[in-house]
Protein backbone atom coordinates (compact mmCIF):
# COMPACT_ATOMS: atom_id res chain seq x y z
CA UNK A 1 0.00 0.00 0.00
CA UNK A 2 1.01 3.19 -0.67
CA UNK A 3 1.56 6.22 1.70
CA UNK A 4 2.29 9.54 0.83
CA UNK A 5 3.66 11.10 4.01
CA UNK A 6 7.43 9.98 4.69
CA UNK A 7 7.34 9.63 8.09
CA UNK A 8 3.85 7.37 7.89
CA UNK A 9 1.82 9.49 9.68
CA UNK A 10 -1.23 9.03 7.56
CA UNK A 11 -0.96 5.51 8.33
CA UNK A 12 -4.56 6.11 10.40
CA UNK A 13 -6.52 7.29 7.44
CA UNK A 14 -5.37 3.43 5.69
CA UNK A 15 -5.28 1.05 8.61
CA UNK A 16 -9.39 1.08 8.82
CA UNK A 17 -9.48 0.36 4.87
CA UNK A 18 -6.42 -2.25 4.82
CA UNK A 19 -7.68 -3.84 7.93
CA UNK A 20 -11.14 -4.62 6.10
CA UNK A 21 -9.83 -5.39 3.08
CA UNK A 22 -7.25 -8.21 4.55
CA UNK A 23 -10.17 -9.32 6.57
CA UNK A 24 -12.80 -9.83 3.41
CA UNK A 25 -9.78 -11.71 1.07
CA UNK A 26 -10.99 -14.62 0.12
CA UNK A 27 -8.61 -17.69 1.24
CA UNK A 28 -8.77 -20.14 -1.80
CA UNK A 29 -6.90 -23.00 0.58
CA UNK A 30 -9.92 -22.87 2.82
CA UNK A 31 -12.46 -21.84 1.37
CA UNK A 32 -13.69 -18.47 4.32
CA UNK A 33 -12.14 -15.11 4.70
CA UNK A 34 -9.75 -14.93 7.75
CA UNK A 35 -12.36 -13.18 10.09
CA UNK A 36 -14.90 -15.87 9.23
CA UNK A 37 -11.99 -18.52 10.78
CA UNK A 38 -11.00 -16.14 13.60
CA UNK A 39 -15.33 -15.14 14.63
CA UNK A 40 -17.52 -17.49 12.53
CA UNK A 41 -19.51 -14.55 10.90
CA UNK A 42 -18.60 -12.38 8.16
CA UNK A 43 -17.52 -8.73 8.90
CA UNK A 44 -20.86 -6.93 7.72
CA UNK A 45 -20.82 -3.27 6.48
CA UNK A 46 -21.47 0.11 8.36
CA UNK A 47 -24.73 0.25 7.78
CA UNK A 48 -25.24 -3.46 8.11
CA UNK A 49 -23.92 -3.46 11.40
CA UNK A 50 -25.78 -0.07 12.67
CA UNK A 51 -29.19 -1.24 11.61
CA UNK A 52 -29.39 -4.56 13.06
CA UNK A 53 -33.29 -5.97 12.98
CA UNK A 54 -33.91 -8.46 15.91
CA UNK A 55 -36.73 -8.55 18.48
CA UNK A 56 -37.87 -6.15 20.53
CA UNK A 57 -39.72 -4.98 23.00
CA UNK A 58 -43.23 -3.85 22.39
CA UNK A 59 -42.22 -0.02 23.17
CA UNK A 60 -39.41 -0.03 20.52
CA UNK A 61 -41.78 -0.61 17.46
CA UNK A 62 -41.44 2.87 15.92
CA UNK A 63 -37.79 2.91 15.66
CA UNK A 64 -37.49 -0.71 14.48
CA UNK A 65 -40.02 0.30 11.89
CA UNK A 66 -37.85 2.53 10.58
CA UNK A 67 -34.70 0.87 10.75
CA UNK A 68 -36.40 -2.20 8.98
CA UNK A 69 -37.44 0.13 5.83
CA UNK A 70 -33.67 1.53 6.00
CA UNK A 71 -32.02 -1.64 5.57
CA UNK A 72 -34.70 -2.60 3.31
CA UNK A 73 -33.80 -0.16 1.20
CA UNK A 74 -30.11 -0.61 1.28
CA UNK A 75 -30.80 -4.04 0.12
CA UNK A 76 -33.08 -2.71 -2.34
CA UNK A 77 -30.10 -0.01 -3.65
CA UNK A 78 -27.57 -2.81 -3.69
CA UNK A 79 -29.43 -5.47 -5.80
CA UNK A 80 -30.19 -2.08 -8.34
CA UNK A 81 -26.03 -1.66 -8.70
CA UNK A 82 -25.53 -5.19 -8.92
CA UNK A 83 -27.79 -5.13 -11.41
CA UNK A 84 -26.60 -2.16 -12.85
CA UNK A 85 -23.13 -3.27 -12.95
CA UNK A 86 -23.87 -6.86 -14.87
CA UNK A 87 -25.82 -4.63 -17.42
CA UNK A 88 -23.02 -2.21 -17.93
CA UNK A 89 -20.63 -4.63 -18.00
CA UNK A 90 -22.74 -6.91 -20.65
CA UNK A 91 -23.33 -3.18 -22.94
CA UNK A 92 -19.32 -3.23 -23.15
CA UNK A 93 -18.30 -6.75 -23.86
CA UNK A 94 -21.27 -6.00 -26.49
CA UNK A 95 -19.66 -2.67 -27.69
CA UNK A 96 -16.17 -4.29 -27.98
CA UNK A 97 -17.21 -7.29 -30.07
CA UNK A 98 -18.95 -4.92 -32.59
CA UNK A 99 -16.05 -3.22 -32.98
CA UNK A 100 -13.20 -6.54 -33.12
CA UNK A 101 -12.86 -7.34 -37.07
CA UNK A 102 -12.00 -10.98 -37.83
CA UNK A 103 -8.64 -11.64 -38.86
CA UNK A 104 -9.58 -12.89 -42.58
CA UNK A 105 -5.86 -14.97 -43.78
CA UNK A 106 -6.60 -16.22 -47.07
CA UNK A 107 -3.87 -17.32 -49.71
CA UNK A 108 -1.72 -14.59 -51.06
CA UNK A 109 -1.99 -12.10 -48.00
CA UNK A 110 1.24 -11.79 -45.93
CA UNK A 111 1.28 -13.00 -42.35
CA UNK A 112 3.57 -12.66 -39.25
CA UNK A 113 4.83 -15.92 -37.45
CA UNK A 114 4.58 -16.23 -33.70
CA UNK A 115 7.70 -18.23 -32.59
CA UNK A 116 8.27 -18.39 -28.55
CA UNK A 117 11.27 -20.31 -28.88
CA UNK A 118 14.19 -18.69 -28.06
CA UNK A 119 18.13 -19.34 -28.09
CA UNK A 120 19.71 -20.52 -25.12
CA UNK A 121 21.11 -18.01 -22.67
CA UNK A 122 18.72 -15.25 -24.02
CA UNK A 123 16.03 -13.72 -22.03
CA UNK A 124 12.22 -14.62 -23.70
CA UNK A 125 10.63 -10.92 -22.91
CA UNK A 126 13.07 -9.64 -24.71
CA UNK A 127 13.74 -11.97 -28.08
CA UNK A 128 12.17 -11.44 -31.00
CA UNK A 129 8.97 -13.98 -31.36
CA UNK A 130 7.54 -12.40 -34.31
CA UNK A 131 8.93 -13.77 -37.55
CA UNK A 132 8.39 -12.96 -41.09
CA UNK A 133 6.27 -11.44 -42.62
CA UNK A 134 5.50 -14.39 -44.84
CA UNK A 135 2.92 -15.11 -47.61
CA UNK A 136 0.48 -17.94 -47.36
CA UNK A 137 0.75 -20.22 -50.19
CA UNK A 138 -2.58 -22.26 -49.67
CA UNK A 139 -5.14 -22.95 -47.15
CA UNK A 140 -4.51 -26.49 -45.77
CA UNK A 141 -8.09 -26.67 -43.54
CA UNK A 142 -9.53 -23.64 -42.09
CA UNK A 143 -7.05 -23.96 -39.60
CA UNK A 144 -3.96 -24.45 -41.12
CA UNK A 145 -1.90 -22.35 -43.69
CA UNK A 146 1.28 -23.67 -46.02
CA UNK A 147 3.55 -20.78 -45.84
CA UNK A 148 5.97 -19.71 -48.45
CA UNK A 149 9.26 -20.01 -46.48
CA UNK A 150 11.99 -20.91 -49.70
CA UNK A 151 14.50 -17.90 -50.30
CA UNK A 152 14.12 -16.95 -46.32
CA UNK A 153 16.81 -17.61 -43.52
CA UNK A 154 13.96 -19.74 -41.27
CA UNK A 155 14.36 -23.61 -41.31
CA UNK A 156 10.99 -24.15 -40.11
CA UNK A 157 8.07 -26.59 -41.25
CA UNK A 158 5.55 -24.68 -43.67
CA UNK A 159 2.41 -25.91 -42.43
CA UNK A 160 1.42 -23.85 -39.39
CA UNK A 161 -2.11 -23.62 -37.28
CA UNK A 162 -3.34 -19.95 -38.10
CA UNK A 163 -3.48 -18.98 -33.99
CA UNK A 164 0.41 -18.47 -34.82
CA UNK A 165 0.20 -16.24 -37.35
CA UNK A 166 -1.12 -12.00 -37.49
CA UNK A 167 -2.19 -10.58 -40.58
CA UNK A 168 0.27 -7.85 -41.98
CA UNK A 169 -1.42 -4.96 -41.78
Amino acid sequence: MYVEDEHQRDWDEYAERLTYSLNTAYDRVRKETPFVLVHGWDPRSTIEASLSVSNTQRLDVQPRRRRFTIQKQYLHARAQAADLLKNAIAERAEAHNETVTENAIEEGTQVWLFLDRVKPGYAKKLAHQWHGPFRVQEMVSCYAVKLEVAGTPYHLYPVVRISLGSRCV
